[in-house]
């Protein structure tokens, strides 16, 4: 049995003149799925680092850090005769693949195991349904320990692999890396994505590869020209018939709207996402799902038996559940543990989208519910 590396890269941006920007590999033992061995570095792109906004890396963090071809012997000893595995696998596959060509390396990168293919998720809501904890997301040693850890629950899915091999590297060895982590925090910019609580509407690997792409440009709602030109290079490289791809983006549709509607109500900010989505990818707007009645909220609190949920936090400051009671208990409001039909008049949570039980039961009980910053605008704090 050929060992697995798991491998994840952070780039410039997801077209094909883009550059990798940080790579991380996770070499696990071939019979029992250990960690043997780790190999993490930013990579110098000799170009701008792109959406810093989503990787976190600035072009001073690259500046020192080794060019593809500085670690490209390293890096092949990392993968040669070893099974390639990423979430995503088409998306490392192709960044690698074509750094090694730029270098006249020839990378065959076998027949690896991609667990996006095997979970129909995105890396954090797999990892989530499964207990797994990525620390610092969006970062490529983070992301990589934890498919490794995706690969070992999922592993008995996978019938068939093939190890990769490469030929034509030459040069001296090269030892240099370069890790994010000897940089403060303070120099690192905060990672923005968000990614959505989605699961894809299909079983082909190669239609999600495409749709995983596809959520990423629509982080922000909006497919520009050049996001829609690297779509369609996509789709052809992945060998999609462009007739099937409007029937994919309207499956993707129907997945978001499945996923905004897992609490049984459509609040406005999820309805407005939907819409935007359709506008984005040219879809009528017809089945888009209207906004949920919700219950409405109390003109006068005074009085109320009112229950905390969550920990909000404030000006920077996390608010505890025995302050909050304490101001409302000031306010003429009596604060109560649970959420009842007979014993609770108003739920406040740290984010009304919650989905905690005592959101639910709010929701199901007909018990309106603010945020904490509504309650505490609402009696003048």
């Amino acid at each position: 049995m050929p060992d697995f590396v798991v491998v994840d890269v952070e780039t410039t941006g997801l077209g094909r003149l883009d550059r990798v920007v940080e790579i991380a590999a996770v070499v696990l033992d071939g019979s029992t799925l250990e960690v043997i061995d780790e190999f993490d570095t930013l990579v110098n792109p000799m170009r701008d680092v792109g959406a810093t906004g989503i990787h976190g890396i600035t072009a001073s963090m690259v500046e020192a850090a080794p060019t593809f071809q500085d670690l490209a012997i390293s890096l092949g000893n990392v993968l040669e005769n070893r099974v390639l595995v990423a979430h995503n696998i088409s998306f490392d596959k192709r960044f690698v693949t074509d750094e090694f060509k730029r270098i006249e390396v020839s990378f065959d990168p076998g027949f690896g195991i991609c667990t996006l293919a095997l979970t129909r998720e995105k890396l954090s809501q797999a990892c989530l349904r499964r207990g797994i904890e990525i620390s610092q997301a969006h970062r490529a040693l983070a992301d990589a320990r934890a498919t490794a850890e995706l690969l070992k629950m999922v592993f008995s899915e996978a019938d068939e692999f093939r190890p990769m091999s490469l030929s034509g590297l030459s040069g001296e060895w090269n030892t240099m890396t370069l890790r994010r982590d000897v940089f403060p925090e303070s120099v690192q910019l905060p990672v923005m994505r968000k990614a959505r609580s989605l699961r894809f509407p299909t079983s082909d690997g190669t239609l999600m590869a495409y749709l995983d792409i596809l959520d990423s440009y629509l982080d922000d709602l909006v497919l520009t020209d050049f996001e829609r030109k690297n779509l369609n290079e996509l789709a052809e490289e992945l060998g999609i018939d462009r007739s099937k791809i409007p029937d994919l983006h309207w499956a993707y549709l129907q997945s978001v709207i499945h996923s905004a509607n897992r609490d049984g109500r459509i609040s406005e900010f999820e309805h407005d996402v939907m819409i935007r989505i359709a506008k984005a990818l040219d879809l009528p707007f017809e089945d888009v799902p209207v906004v949920s009645e919700v219950n409405a909220t109390p003109s006068s609190l005074e009085g109320l038996r009112v229950c905390f949920t969550g920990e909000p936090v404030i000006n920077g400051q996390v608010v505890s559940r025995s302050s909050l009671e304490s101001i409302a208990a000031n306010a003429g409001l009596q604060p109560v543990t649970s959420v009842t039909k007979k014993s609770c008049d108003l739920l406040v949570a740290a984010d009304k989208s919650s989905m905690s039980g005592k959101a639910k039961k709010a929701m199901d009980f007909g018990i309106p519910v603010m945020s904490v910053a509504e309650f505490l605008e609402s009696i003048g704090k």
